[in-house]
Order: structure tokens, then sequence, then C-alpha cells
């Protein structure tokens, strides 16, 4: 890139990344992609960031934390859990964005870019802590003290989505073209969404709202799936 704007983005290959990924490009950033693999993280969901980076002509860095497991993975129950996790949203992981930030910052550091992009929203801050703007504050200052890019340039963790809901979202991206039929929102890791977990109810409720048909189901209804497709050749 002409203009030396870098940027390391956590994507993840669900909505929220992909459109943080085509603004990033749309504002001429140099991106490269840092995909966090975990036991409860599907292969759909990983293929799909591979797809979007390699469409998007984008290098992608995959990185595997086995240990990093959601809470309804960790306890067989709610009764099962310590009272502090009673009520966590069924997806939470224990500190997640505090190791994913942290594994960040060591590739961050270690290409030379300081800034790192999260696709967080701002109906993530109803149901997770760690997606809040203070606590990424406090994490971008504490990484501006503790590496070396960041105390000669400074260190910046971001969401430039985070002021916006999943519609909003939504909407972004479809006036930045983003081929949301290569996105995967689902919890599970079935052929085709389920259509009763929450990553399903919020993009459908999303697509709705706006009054647009969700680019994933017609290609899914019309056969032309490039999930089914890539797996069929194989």
């Amino acid at each position: 890139m002409v203009n030396g704007k870098k940027a390391l983005l956590l994507l993840s290959g669900g909505i929220d990344s992909a459109v943080a990924l085509y603004l990033l490009k749309a504002r001429g950033y140099d991106v490269i992609a840092l995909s966090i693999n975990y036991p409860g993280r599907g292969e759909r969901e990983r293929e799909s960031a591979r797809r979007l980076a390699e469409m998007t002509n984008t290098r992608l860095i995959e990185v595997d934390l086995p240990f990093m497991r959601e809470v309804v993975e960790l306890w067989g129950s709610e009764d099962e859990r310590p009272q502090h996790l009673r009520n966590a949203h069924p997806s939470t992981i224990p500190a997640r964005n505090a190791i994913i930030y942290s594994v960040a910052a060591y590739f961050a550091e270690m290409l030379g870019i300081n800034l790192v992009v999260a696709g967080h929203n701002a109906d993530d801050v109803k149901h997770f802590p760690d997606t809040t703007r203070e606590f990424r504050r406090l994490f971008s200052k504490a990484l501006s003290i503790g590496t070396y890019i960041g105390r000669t340039r400074g260190f910046r963790v971001v969401a430039p989505l985070s002021r916006l809901s999943k519609t909003g979202v939504v909407k972004l991206g479809l006036k930045l073209g983003v081929p949301f039929e290569y996105t995967w929102s689902c919890h599970n890791n079935y052929d085709k969404p389920c259509g009763r977990c929450t990553g399903c109810i919020a993009r459908k409720r999303a697509f709705e709202e706006l009054g647009v048909e969700d680019p994933l189901e017609r290609v899914i209804r019309e056969g032309k799936d490039w999930w089914r497709i890539h797996y069929s050749k194989k």
C-alpha cells in the first residue's frame, strides 16, 4: 500500500468481520487477517474466513487455540458452572478477547503493525463484557506500554462497527458490496444454517428489517451454495 496504513483484522468468517474487512479495504488499509481456531468453531466458519481472505487478496494467518472452550462445553449445565457464569451467553469463552487480543498483539508486533481491528457491533455489548469500548481502551493502553511497537508508535485495538446494530452492519456491508453468501453466522456446522441459534436469529432479523433477502439463503435455495459445490468436488 502506498499510504502505508496497515491493520491486523480478526476475521471469523461471520457478517461483522467480513464487513470490517471490506471497510478497511475501502479506506485504503493494507490488511492482514488473523483467524483463531478453537474447538467450538465449526469448519464452515473457518472456510468462510479463508474464502473471504482469498476473494480480497488478503493474507490470512490461522492460529489454533485448542484450550479455548465455550461455557456450554466446559460445564454440562448452568447449575454446574461457577456462580458468576450462570447467566453468561452460551457462546461465552472465559477471557476470550483478552486472549485473542494478546495473540493478535504478538503477530502485530512481529509484522510491524500497531492497529488491531475487531468486528464487534453494538449488540455484542449486551452479552459480552469484553467487547466494550472501555475494555478496548484499557487493553490498548496496556499494549502501548507493554510492547516495543506500542512504546514507539502507540498501540490501538479498535472496533469500527461498535456503534452499529447488526442491521446497521448489514446495511453498511450492502453498500460496500460484501458477498454475504460467503459468510457464516450459524453456531452449528451443518450444510445450511439451523435457523434456531442466536447467530441465525440475529442474522435473519437484520436482513428482514432491511427488507432484503439474505444472499446465503438464496444460493442455498437455488442449490448454488459454494460450500456444497466446493466439497462435492473433493
